[in-house]
């Protein structure tokens, strides 16, 4: 229900001079006040109205009450007590003497009862019935605008944040959408008439405001420009725990956890550093020294025994470091020896030769004599395993690289065929990949002119005579050969 509002031009056309003044006014030869603003009402109760007279129809009278009393029901609307209306007298409204008093009101008497017809300027009616008269009064004559002041500013009942009215003034916060600041409220302080915003935790502020720049590194938008932690311009790098080798705990810089205002080396990324040990041949620096590979108990052989050995020799063929069972890798550096990985192959003379001397002092290609010993043995054998051929003991064209279907001829893991092992240990020393050795045996001429050299104990497509540890005719390749069947092995000197 919408209140009676008093509208102060209506109000003071409707009592002229005489109501500014305080003049009474005329009605129904009664002195009548056209509203109180206390103590309205009278002192007792009144006795019923009469109703009319009989010979005019009327009804029976009406009973007597504190307030707004019914009249008469039917008949002459003279009342013969008063001689007065009582359905419409403000004297004498609804019974003789009973006269409508509304406070802050312009009352009018409609069928007996007291009404507001108008509320007097600045005062407005809320309550459910005219009893209380307009009993708000509102601190403007006229509605207005509700501003942050304290004030119920449009008469409604309803204080700066209390009414739905009111409107902050544009740009009072910084509500940039799809940041933190999107939900900020803006608040009225009334009793200074100042609007401040409230943030949620996340915005970074400084006296109210957000700040231009964000101080605090916490994954957070805190000055809602769109980016986050933008202020610590290196989240993300790359930092580590300051190790070597595998000692290295590589990391990124991120928050602290524990101070917003500062960045840490976040280690928690895989790989994680572990603890020094001793140095293997696998392309990592397993001692924590800088080096790589270095001073590695290779697995080598002395020959012709131990006591008084003329050299050493791998016990494998040559691999790389991070060769496997399935890959020849691609790590290039020190020749690594160990089962079960592919061999070191399609690699050109001086890479072998290189690869051998980064082991360190004494370390080099084998000479093709040292070969052929460690082949044949004390004994002169024919083969590593013995004098007679045997087609399945090494990886030649007669063995079939991979069980089932046709004979397939392929390069097999280091040490797969147990009985191609000579007699001093050496495995492989006949087929799967034949090997470089140190032996010079000629040049190619021309330009540019190449070194040749000796290659030891066939591959595996050698027949039967290309296994053999001694070849009348030994094969040979320039020194700039690159063949998949191509490996090599290395020797030390005591």
């Amino acid at each position: 229900m919408r209140p009676r509002a008093g509208v102060a031009g209506r109000a003071l056309r409707a009592l002229g001079v005489a109501a500014l003044l305080g003049a009474p006014l005329l009605g129904s030869a009664c002195a009548v006040e056209a509203f109180c603003f206390a103590g309205c009402g009278d002192d007792s109760p009144s006795s019923g109205g009469s109703g009319g007279a009989p010979s005019d129809g009327g009804g029976s009278g009406g009973s007597g009450n504190l307030g707004n009393v019914g009249g008469g029901t039917g008949g002459s609307l003279i009342d013969a007590g008063c001689q007065a209306d009582t359905l419409t007298d403000l004297e004498n409204c609804g019974e003789c003497g009973h006269r409508c008093e509304l406070p802050a009101a312009f009352p009018r008497c409609v069928a007996g009862r007291c009404e507001i017809q108008e509320c007097a300027a600045g005062y407005y009616d809320y309550a459910d019935g005219a009893a209380d008269g307009c009993e708000y009064q509102c601190p403007f004559i006229l509605p207005e605008t509700e501003i942050c002041d304290g004030l119920d500013n449009d008469c409604d009942q309803l204080v700066d944040g209390d009414d739905p009215d009111l409107a902050p003034p544009p740009g009072a916060c910084t509500r940039t959408s799809g940041t933190p600041c999107a939900a900020a409220v803006a608040v009225c302080d009334g009793a200074t008439g100042t609007w401040s915003c409230t943030y949620p935790p996340e915005v970074e502020t400084d006296s109210g405001f957000v700040r231009l720049v964000e101080t605090l590194c916490d994954g957070l938008d805190g000055n809602c420009d769109g980016q986050v932690d933008e202020t610590f311009l290196t989240l993300g790098m790359p930092c580590d725990n300051g190790g070597v080798g595998v000692c290295l705990d590589p990391g990124a810089i991120a928050c602290d956890p524990n101070d917003p205002s500062a960045t840490l080396c976040d280690l928690s990324l895989p790989p994680d550093a572990v603890a020094p040990g001793a140095e293997a041949c696998n392309g990592l620096d397993d001692d924590c020294d800088g080096l790589i590979d270095e001073e590695v108990v290779h697995d080598m052989l002395p020959i012709p025994d131990a006591t008084t050995p003329l050299f050493f020799v791998d016990r494998y063929e040559a691999s790389r470091a991070d060769a496997t069972g399935t890959s020849a890798g691609v790590a290039s550096g020190v020749a690594c020896v160990r089962a079960g990985v592919l061999p070191w192959t399609a690699t050109a003379w001086a890479e072998a030769n290189a690869a051998c001397e980064a082991r360190g002092a004494n370390h080099r290609l084998c000479t093709a004599a040292e070969l052929l010993r460690a082949c044949e043995g004390p004994s002169a054998s024919v083969y590593p395993y013995g004098g007679s051929y045997a087609a399945d003991a090494c990886n030649g064209v007669d063995h079939d690289g991979v069980s089932g279907g046709t004979d397939d001829d392929v390069l097999l893991a280091t040490g797969t065929l147990a009985a191609c092992t000579s007699a001093d240990g050496a495995v492989d020393l006949s087929g799967n990949a034949t090997e470089w050795t140190s032996t010079k045996t000629g040049e190619t001429g021309g330009t540019p002119n190449r070194d040749i050299y000796q290659l030891h104990g066939g591959s595996y497509l050698s027949p039967s005579a290309g296994l053999e540890c001694s070849i009348d005719l030994a094969p040979r390749a320039a020194a700039n050969a690159i063949l998949a069947n191509i490996g090599f092995r290395c020797c030390r000197s005591p």
